[in-house]
């Protein structure tokens, strides 16, 4: 590397640096010095191949972005480094290691679009989208299924675009953003209608949680639930049968039709596979004892979060945490203990990561309300339900806003009379 380069070089380590908020030690990570850092960012020192990468993976970027080989092995292809970053990412994201997933498929898709290979860069960002939504990036993961969505493979192949469609309407309403959630979920659905059937049920499952969290009917979902049932025999996963089940066993609670929640709830939990996806498995448990709880049902409900709660604790993301603090609070409102269900989320609420402005906080916040009207505290319950409503109203969960805003209302009539 010669001094023009070296400069060069150091500006670009720079920018990517404090693109990510490390510092030069924090990128150093205890293998070079930030005195080192800063003697490569001035261009004073000429990085030899080992540092640039380490230095391009610490900060997940290719270094043919930085117009040098990749470290040590110039003989390496384009095309290889995209199939060995891509396989490393897709196995990082079975185990769980979204940092690990990320770096690798950023590195996949820029390796991959380097080159000019459409279909790995496609698939690179997939998987990028599918790593940040499982880290709990899910504005993160929506906006980069959009970009998805237009992508020339997507143009190309119809289940690439119905997939694309589905992770954004999924990510979407993870990011509570249930009237895009929606919106994707029609798209995708159009998109997947002659895909076949396990990428058609994946839309369908997308549009109908959406609407079901949105606030709409059970009659205008109907057409869509009618179609999963009939898609599910044609599965041949009995995993995937489960998440069928799962979805409309939710859909008939927010529908009110209970018995027939709690019948899908059960089959289910019968045909989801704990071996194919712990964690997801692990949220169909907090999932299914908060229907119960919302419908006032408190049977069944210890045993489904103490199984929840022993894995997603450790596996889960601080969105799956939140999930199921709210959960516990429900259940001890329920039980009558609402001086309990008013600690549980004022610790949310107050904690910086599980409070922080990227989580929901609807949710908390009515629970809290509730807990503090059975204590008496009638001031402080209409400013949360008040608070809960404007949530609600950012999250496009309109109905849930309308009941908050009431019940903040009929404390203040309340207080007057």
């Amino acid at each position: 590397m010669n001094a023009s380069s070296a400069v060069q070089f150091g500006s670009l380590l720079r920018e990517a640096r404090r693109s990510q908020g490390l510092s030069q030690n924090e990128l150093g990570a205890g293998k070079y010095s930030g005195s080192y850092i800063s003697h490569l960012e001035s261009g004073r020192r000429s990085a030899t191949p080992e540092v640039i990468d380490f230095l391009s993976r610490r900060l997940g970027v290719s270094p043919l972005e930085w117009s040098v080989a990749p470290a040590s092995e110039p003989a390496r292809s384009v095309g290889g480094d995209t199939i060995e970053d891509l396989l490393v990412a897709e196995r990082a994201w079975s185990e769980h290691d979204w940092a690990a997933a990320i770096l690798h498929s950023t590195q996949a898709a820029a390796t991959a679009e380097a080159a000019g290979d459409t279909g790995r860069h496609w698939e690179s960002l997939y998987v990028l989208a599918m790593s940040k939504f499982s880290s709990g990036d899910f504005a993160g993961a929506a906006t980069l299924a959009e970009v998805l969505t237009e992508h020339e493979t997507a143009r190309k192949f119809t289940v690439a675009r119905a997939q694309a469609l589905s992770l954004a309407s999924v990510a979407f309403r993870a990011s509570d953003r249930l009237g895009w959630a929606v919106a994707y979920g029609a798209r995708a659905v159009e998109a997947a209608s002659a895909a076949p059937p396990i990428i058609l049920s994946e839309a369908l499952m997308a549009l109908v949680s959406a609407m079901s969290e949105a606030g709409h009917t059970g009659v205008e979902s109907r057409p869509y639930l009618d179609r999963l049932a009939e898609l599910s025999p044609r599965l041949t996963s009995d995993h995937s049968k489960g998440l069928i089940a799962w979805t409309m066993g939710t859909a008939a609670f927010f529908a009110g039709d209970v018995e027939e929640g709690l019948e899908y709830h059960r089959r289910a939990k019968e045909l989801l596979d704990a071996r194919r996806d712990l964690r997801l498995w692990l949220r169909f448990h907090r999932s299914a004892a908060s229907m119960r709880l919302d419908a006032g049902i408190v049977d069944g409900v210890p045993e489904l979060v103490h199984t929840a709660a022993l894995g997603l604790q450790i596996l889960g993301n601080k969105h799956d945490v939140v999930e199921l603090r709210q959960v516990e609070a429900k259940l001890a409102l329920l039980n009558g203990d609402a001086e309990d269900c008013a600690r549980i989320m004022t610790t949310v609420l107050d904690d910086p990561v599980l409070g922080a402005d990227d989580i929901s906080r609807g949710a908390s916040e009515y629970l809290l309300a509730e807990a503090l009207r059975a204590l008496g505290e009638e001031s402080e319950a209409r400013g949360r339900f008040m608070a809960a409503g404007r949530e609600f109203e950012l999250e496009g969960r309109l109905k849930l806003a309308v009941k908050a805003w009431r019940m903040g209302f009929a404390e203040e009539v309340s207080r007057l009379s």
